[in-house]
């Protein structure tokens, strides 16, 4: 492959990855305003919860429930939003 071609390439994948940093600074950005939002005490106690869970369930069964709670959270942050939404109406 010639030079141009590669460099090329290489030019090609600093973009993306400047632009993938970009997107993770703004999640990251997200996430630690959402965070100062909540009381310190909320986030020791889930923690302790969690810790207390994941102790009782196992690594495995709670690795399994996290990532079905990933995938449902997008649905069950639509039914909350819709529930919201006929309740201001009513």
């Amino acid at each position: 492959m010639k030079r141009h071609l590669l460099i090329k390439k290489i030019e090609a994948q600093e973009r993306k990855l400047a632009l993938r940093s970009e997107v993770i600074s703004v999640v990251s950005q997200h996430a630690h305003f959402a965070f100062r939002q909540v009381h310190p005490g909320w986030l020791v106690g889930s923690g302790m919860l969690a810790g207390v869970l994941v102790n009782r369930i196992g690594v495995n069964r709670a690795y399994t429930l996290g990532f079905t709670g990933i995938r449902l959270f997008p649905m069950v942050s639509n039914a909350f939003n819709l529930g919201r939404h006929f309740g201001a109406q009513g």
